[in-house]
């Protein structure tokens, strides 16, 4: 029965893992609340200068959040030096109020893709940085999230 047990847990892992995936972080808000003053820092070490990659933003919110969709600003600056800034919107709620994204209890998952196809043409480490945008002093957003995967044409 032990080794049953093993063997599940293994194909569970082995199943879970994602190929795609180069870098996965999330960055927690304090006290459940994302702040103006609150910049969410990421640091992404990337060496493949070829590859094409997507840049994604994961936003947790709970069921409390007063609004429809929620704009970030964006600041990726490369090994270099140099900076872009953008902003994003991120879409939270569809048009009749129900919740966009994941999740089962009064937290929702939320995924918006930032960059498609991008190039890291200078390796090295690229800082993300990520503050919000909305005309609140804070917003209830638990956790910040961005991923960097492969990007695959035919997925």
């Amino acid at each position: 029965m032990k080794n049953f047990l093993v063997i599940i847990g293994i194909v569970i892992l082995v199943s879970s893992c994602d190929p795609y995936m180069v870098y996965d972080t999330y960055s927690k808000t304090e006290g459940n609340a994302w702040k103006w003053s609150d910049i969410k820092t990421f640091e992404a070490n990337m060496t493949d200068s070829i590859g094409l990659y997507n840049i994604i933003v994961n936003v947790r919110h709970n069921t409390s959040y007063p609004k429809s969709n929620l704009f970030v600003f964006l600041t990726t600056t490369a090994p270099t030096g140099i900076s872009r800034r953008d902003t994003l919107e991120i879409k939270i709620a569809d048009e009749r109020g129900k919740w966009m994204g994941n999740g089962f209890s009064d937290v929702k998952l939320v995924s918006r893709e930032y960059r498609k196809a991008v190039r890291f043409i200078v390796p090295g480490t690229y800082k993300f940085e990520i503050e919000q945008g909305m005309r609140m002093p804070e917003i209830p957003v638990t956790d910040i999230g961005l991923r960097i995967e492969e990007f695959k044409e035919l997925r």
